[in-house]
């Protein structure tokens, strides 16, 4: 595989800090490496290649204003972003001194960083180094250069065991130069240039093709479909929908389309239309990336949503946050109360997955079960948890899983 067009090097004394920068950076597609040591970082500055550098100003060894000297003395091209706890008049000027040295200074962020600040920061960076067109992108979704690879979704019983309830179908792109690239390095452009729509058509087709076959294996596996706001402005999107499902024998409730509330809050009229629509077919509609956009609730919840997806940047603190944990508590009473299932994305860890099951959550998603696997590995899942029977927990597979080579994200 071609060397990750992403990469991310992180130095920081805290662990966590790092553990948690990486997971966002891994979601978002970059390879990491982190460090806490000054002499290892510029070892790994030559040897690694950054893209972009995550650099803690506090120290032990050598502080963040001698790091930087370093990095410009190596002539450094990657983009850099300063943390720190210290006031936002300290990370400026650590910011404009990078700059004057003839650094790429993406920004400062101050501590603790908001997760959905920094994913922020790292997209933009990888937005800034597209190596493709987007007549690159008509033609890999023409000639099947596109990966639709599934992220397990996993139902909690009461007594704390669990089964395979289905998937969310993730794309990427097998570009012939720079490798896999994640959806945030194509989607921007896919949505910019109007080739969301076809990209869509195409990632549903694979879909219900696959949800097909794992039917004929006697299989019952429901998967969720990544939905844009420009398709939501698209009258005849639910007729083309259930011409899919209407082709390949399958039934519409397997399939279920996630809209992040941001865009279902566009064009409210016409998405209340195409959103009624589709649960008239029976197709199922879930909130995605919940509390990271700012919807009314009244209008939010007058949409005919079935499923509530709570954000990974809520979840993954959940561990350290009682505010994380007070959140992801309150959502799942409300999708609970407002007659919705609650699926939390981001389990990561036992604690986490001990901690979402304790408040009743439906369903959940993360790296604990499986990164995004493809359908052949999927099918196996399902039949290994199927074999073992339903007294299963989910820290013993997750222990056999992670031990294994899958198609991953990575």
């Amino acid at each position: 595989m071609n060397k990750n067009a992403n990469r991310l090097l992180i130095i920081d004394d805290e662990p966590e800090i790092c553990n948690l920068f990486s997971a966002v950076a891994e979601r978002l597609g970059f390879d990491v490496r982190t460090t806490g040591e000054a002499d290892e970082f510029i070892r790994l500055n030559q040897d690694f290649d950054p893209t972009v550098v995550i650099l803690d100003l506090h120290m032990p060894q050598a502080d963040g204003i001698e790091l930087l000297r370093c990095l410009a003395d190596d002539k450094c091209r990657a983009g850099i972003l300063v943390v720190s706890g210290a006031d936002t008049r300290v990370l400026g000027s650590a910011e404009r001194l990078g700059a004057n040295r003839g650094l790429n200074m993406l920004g400062a962020m101050q501590k603790p960083v908001q997760l959905q600040e920094l994913r922020g920061k790292l997209g933009d960076a990888k937005t800034a180094q597209r190596g493709f067109t987007q007549a690159d992108l008509e033609q890999a979704i023409a000639t099947g250069q596109l990966l639709v690879l599934f992220l397990p979704k996993v139902a909690v019983h009461d007594n704390g065991d669990w089964s395979v309830e289905g998937s969310e179908a993730l794309v990427r792109w097998d570009h012939p130069k720079l490798g896999i690239l994640m959806p945030d390095e194509f989607i921007p452009m896919a949505e910019e240039t109007g080739l969301i729509k076809p990209l869509t058509a195409f990632v549903l087709n694979e879909t219900v093709t696959q949800m097909r076959r794992w039917c004929d294996l006697g299989l019952d596996i429901n998967v969720a479909v990544n939905v844009g706001a420009q398709l939501l402005d698209d009258l005849e999107f639910p007729d083309r929908v259930s011409d899919v499902l209407a082709q390949h024998g399958v039934e519409s409730s397997k399939l279920i389309l996630e809209i992040t509330e941001t865009a279902a809050m566009g064009d409210r009229q016409t998405s209340m239309d195409v959103l009624t629509r589709l649960r008239l077919k029976g197709i199922e509609l879930a909130i995605d990336d919940f509390g990271t956009g700012y919807s009314s609730l009244k209008q939010l919840f007058y949409m005919p949503f079935s499923e509530l997806k709570i954000d990974a940047s809520f979840v993954l603190e959940v561990a350290e946050s009682h505010e994380a944990r007070t959140m992801v508590e309150t959502m799942v009473q409300l999708a609970h109360n407002l007659g919705m299932s609650a699926c939390c994305e981001g389990v990561e860890t036992q604690e986490i997955w001990d901690f979402v099951a304790s408040v009743n959550c439906d369903k959940v998603q993360g790296f604990l079960i499986s990164r995004p696997i493809d359908s052949d590995s999927l099918v196996n899942l399902v039949r290994e948890w199927q074999a073992a029977g339903r007294t299963r927990k989910i820290i013993d597979v997750a222990s056999e899983r992670r031990s294994r080579s899958v198609v991953t994200a990575e």
